[in-house]
């Protein structure tokens, strides 16, 4: 971490911080995910010149077509007119309110009642849903280390956000700031089956959208990303 990233960082944590006072908001329980989205927050600063929300690709190199994005801006604002007032937290996790923190639960994998028994009949047909939750990519990667099936999981996030948190078992870093290089160092896995994940879902299914539209067959994204995730991490 370079000192002009680490400057910029310090002003978003203030930032994040005058959030939280002027809008009676409150941290993430889970100060990991608080940590990874004021990150992604500062690497768009510093590179787009604004606090993009990091959950969203950031799309418009022209003031015009930025201009556009302003909705995106934290706080965005579908997270202060929909996210919070109807879930109690934003799409980041960075800003929740009272009553989320008064019920947050930390998930317990071993609470979960459909766990799936790890066989390919029952691993295989996952391959096929557009989306699957966090349980789910556990039993897939189970299931890869039992060599009961095969699988590619690809982390579309920045360097960065990698580098602070990262799923055991990730086989490729592929940022969506050089995604053309980075599909086009897995050309050759256009017939595998592939999970792509990020930070909460939304840049790993428009990353979905695009591998798919350039011939990948499968490709399935892990809804609400990493911060929902409840398997290994390091």
């Amino acid at each position: 971490m370079d000192n002009q990233f680490k400057k910029e960082l310090e002003k978003t944590n203030k930032f994040v911080s005058l959030v939280y006072d002027k809008m009676n908001l409150f941290p993430n329980p889970n100060k990991e995910i608080n940590d990874i989205t004021a990150q992604g927050l500062t690497s768009n600063k510093v590179k787009h010149g604004s606090r993009y929300c990091p959950c969203f690709v950031v799309i418009g190199e022209t003031k015009e077509e930025k201009k556009k994005l302003n909705d995106r801006v934290c706080p965005c604002k579908p997270a202060l007119e929909k996210e919070i007032p109807e879930d109690g937290i934003c799409h980041c996790g960075i800003f929740c309110t009272s009553s989320y923190i008064d019920n947050y639960v930390k998930a317990d994998l071993s609470m979960v009642e459909h766990k799936l028994n790890l066989n390919s009949e029952n691993l295989n047909p996952l391959f096929k849903k557009d989306e699957i939750n966090s349980v789910e990519l556990v039993d897939l990667l189970d299931g890869r280390n039992s060599r009961l099936i095969n699988f590619i999981l690809i982390d579309v996030r920045e360097i960065i956000e990698n580098d602070t948190k990262m799923i055991i078992g990730m086989d490729y870093l592929i940022p969506t700031s050089d995604l053309g290089n980075g599909l086009d160092s897995i050309s050759d896995k256009k017939e595998e089956n592939i999970v792509v994940h990020c930070h909460s879902g939304s840049r790993s299914a428009k990353v979905q959208e695009i591998m798919k539209s350039i011939g990948f067959k499968t490709v399935v994204n892990l809804s609400g990303g990493i911060v929902s995730y409840g398997g290994e991490t390091k």
